[in-house]
């Protein structure tokens, strides 16, 4: 799809430097690969490793919760359930609910918010995140794409 800005989850730390190079080498601008214990997202559940592309190189780090002021949890806080449960977790978190749910989409989004070049820090993104569930416009545009897509 030639994505010029890309934050990509992986399965295993190994393909990151691989696949950030990948994706410079596919035009991205700037690309952040992510593998966080054991997950192919950001986690709240430790440290999560990360390669980014940009100006033409790849840079390695790695990203915790409290760079954008959150406990570290227990993989058992994050895992989902039955369908419904998770559709319930959702909407409950874009009604505002806090707690770990919250967290780690602070965390995604902000990684997705540096990388489309809309914040310079995770806690800039989180804080810029959490504005937009807290005062409803993330609730509104599920609520679009399910009216269009039903």
């Amino acid at each position: 799809a030639r994505a010029r800005r890309q934050l990509m989850g992986v399965y295993d730390p190994v393909l990151l430097q691989p696949l950030a190079e990948a994706l410079g080498r596919l035009g991205a601008v700037h690309a952040w690969t992510v593998h966080g214990q054991g997950l192919d997202e950001l986690t709240t559940t430790g440290v999560t490793e990360v390669a980014e592309w940009k100006d033409g190189a790849v840079r390695r780090f790695t990203v915790s919760p409290s760079d954008i002021g959150v406990e570290t949890v227990g993989i058992e806080a994050l895992r989902g359930g039955e369908p419904a449960e998770n559709a319930d977790a959702l909407r409950a978190l874009l009604a505002g609910a806090t707690g770990p749910y919250r967290d780690v989409v602070l965390l995604n989004a902000a990684a997705g918010l540096i990388v489309a070049d809309k914040v310079r820090t995770l806690a800039e993104g989180a804080e810029l995140a959490a504005a937009v569930i807290d005062d409803g416009r993330a609730r509104a545009s599920l609520e679009a794409l399910v009216r269009i897509t039903a």
